[in-house]
């Protein structure tokens, strides 16, 4: 009897500008608007999250507000409530809890769904995580926005999640990973600052693919065991 394989695949779901779309989702008059979501609202306190809009006009996450407001004049500035954050995710990943038993927490806005023996193809796991996004905003916030990558493995997902936002989806499929991955950056791949990227370039690793194909012995010894996994 031959044995039936079953594909891997994982989603990764990723709240876009988390902090910042669920103050709007609360309070309608700051939808639509640059927002920057403070540690504290002191002109030294330092910007946590900041919606789209504010992204769009030049606004970063790590920004002091007095350089925040320089940045985005017309911003608003709120101070952050941790509370309200984590009841709203509360939420979001109880839905996540109905299309699988294996849901991995990432961080406090975003998560890994291990969809494999769940969803026979790339296909079938794409439109059950787009319903969980119109899920999202149509029982826990009409303004929260998400987005969806769907891959073999967790690294691939959380990498595709990025490519598409806000309110994106994407699949890496494995028979076309090289032609898709061909675009990206290193500094693309999560864990990949400034620093790593130099020690990779010195091996002769310019780009994502030359990442894929290198050898693992010397991913090993550039990066560790915790590189390499």
């Amino acid at each position: 009897m031959e044995l039936i394989r079953t594909k891997a695949l994982v989603a990764h779901l990723d709240m876009n500008s988390f902090f910042a779309t669920v103050e709007q989702q609360a309070n309608p008059l700051l939808r639509g608007r640059p927002l920057g979501v403070c540690a504290y609202l002191h002109k030294r306190g330092c910007v946590i999250a900041a919606s789209v809009e504010a992204k769009r006009m030049g606004m970063k996450v790590g920004m002091r507000v007095e350089e925040a407001r320089k940045a985005v004049p017309t911003a608003v500035f709120v101070q952050n409530e941790p509370a309200k954050y984590r009841s709203v995710i509360s939420r979001v990943f109880r839905l996540l809890h109905e299309i699988s038993d294996k849901v991995e927490y990432y961080s406090i806005d975003e998560a890994f769904i291990d969809l494999t023996g769940w969803c026979r193809d790339e296909a079938e796991a794409a439109w059950l995580m787009a319903k969980i996004q119109t899920r999202i905003q149509s029982e826990v916030g009409e303004w929260l926005k998400s987005s969806v990558g769907i891959a073999p493995n967790r690294l691939l997902a959380k990498l595709a999640s990025d490519m598409k936002k806000p309110n994106g989806l994407t699949i890496l499929y494995a028979q076309t990973l090289d032609k898709q991955l061909a675009s990206l950056e290193l500094e693309d791949v999560c864990g990949i600052g400034k620093k790593t990227h130099r020690r990779l370039m010195r091996v002769g690793i310019h780009s994502v693919l030359d990442l894929k194909h290198a050898q693992p012995e010397l991913i090993l010894r550039v990066l560790g065991k915790y590189g390499y996994s």
